[in-house]
């Protein structure tokens, strides 16, 4: 019989780059650049309207030093799931996570799909374009590689037990459009969360098995990620079919030889996707709802969630939780550490956490 880890944690691109201020208002978006927007909503552009905590992350250097005591306490909380795996020591890690039209496309968009690769190659600095944006926190340059090892007798082994449960799970044994991107076999999200769980630059011995979840849905294909009411897309996939989609997954690794680490892959609410606040500051309170839902072990309560209040609070990319959910359900799994980071101003909260099955 399997034994079973679980958790999740989050990839943000900026906090690779060693520059808070960059991190705060890069020239592709961030809270000070969003403040200068034509369009944002009047109202925010007068500090008076601001809720107080939003106010006192901005504080007087335009939220830089919020920014720097931000990324320290996730970086913190990434080094307790990365102990907690090499404690476990994984025959392999199983990781739940979206992208953005990175190895799927117009081609094809598959609900969900699992990565059976013997091997996969990234190039994490590559998609900011290397020093571009200043210095990474490791001095890394632009070219710095970073190969994974894979499992696919695992991965064929989970794609076939799912398919038997009822799940016509999509499967691949190379990647599909990645490289075209930025030279990585894998997208953004796998890629940056690979490199955020070897933060201390100490290797990852584990073989992964990337497992993707398409989050976005409606808005994927037409704006790769963000919302263009004009020209959506197919719907994603209903929050209680990746619920048992989870569940199944759960039992099916209980019942494996292996010992396996299951881990979700992403931030919660974004302010870049969250149009009632004016895509300035992400939904913390609707966060900290789902989040007292995993620290009371509600784990049932987000099959129940709704997709379209997913879309207005901003929690597109929170599917891979739903997943991990069904699983923390299935097995009764026990949260073992919990960090709920909150920021108003550095786009998304970042939840890191730990589960353990209970001890008899």
């Amino acid at each position: 019989m399997g034994k079973i880890i679980a958790g999740g944690w989050n990839e943000y691109p900026w906090f690779m780059v060693e520059d808070p201020k960059v991190m705060m208002g890069r020239p592709t978006g961030g809270f000070t650049t969003r403040l200068k927007a034509p369009d944002l909503d009047p109202k925010y552009k007068n500090l008076a309207n601001w809720p107080a905590p939003m106010l006192a992350e901005y504080g007087e250097d335009e939220g830089v030093a919020s920014a720097v005591k931000f990324r320290d306490r996730v970086v913190a909380s990434m080094r307790m799931l990365r102990s907690a795996l090499d404690e476990f020591a994984p025959d392999f890690v199983l990781i739940w996570s979206k992208e953005q039209m990175e190895n799927f496309g117009e081609d094809v968009m598959p609900p969900y799909a699992i990565y059976a690769y013997d091997q996969m190659r990234t190039l994490p600095h590559a998609r900011l374009g290397g020093q571009n944006f200043g210095p990474n926190v490791w001095g890394e340059s632009a070219d710095t590689e970073f190969t994974y090892k894979g499992d696919r007798k695992a991965a064929k082994y989970l794609t076939s037990k799912l398919i038997d449960s009822g799940f016509d799970a999509t499967y691949a044994y190379k990647p599909l459009h990645s490289a075209d991107h930025y030279g990585s076999d894998l997208a953004h999200t796998f890629e940056g969360g690979l490199s955020y769980l070897d933060w201390d630059r100490r290797g990852f011995p584990y073989p992964v098995v990337p497992f993707y979840v398409n989050g976005y849905g409606h808005s994927h294909l037409s704006r790769k990620g963000y919302s263009n009411p004009d020209e959506l897309d197919p719907s994603a996939p209903r929050p209680w079919r990746c619920f048992d989609l989870g569940r199944a997954t759960g039992r099916i690794l209980r019942e494996s030889p292996w010992r396996v680490a299951v881990l979700a892959l992403s931030s919660w609410s974004h302010a870049g996707i969250l149009e009632k606040n004016s895509f300035l500051f992400p939904d913390v309170e609707e966060d900290r709802r789902l989040f007292e839902l995993l620290r009371t072990k509600q784990y049932q309560a987000w099959r129940n969630l709704d997709p379209d209040e997913l879309i207005l609070h901003g929690q597109q990319e929170m599917y891979s939780w739903i997943c991990l959910a069904g699983l923390l359900e299935e097995l009764q799994m026990e949260p073992t550490f919990l960090d709920f980071a909150e920021t108003w101003t550095v786009n998304c909260t970042k939840v890191t956490a730990v589960f353990n099955e209970a001890t008899p």
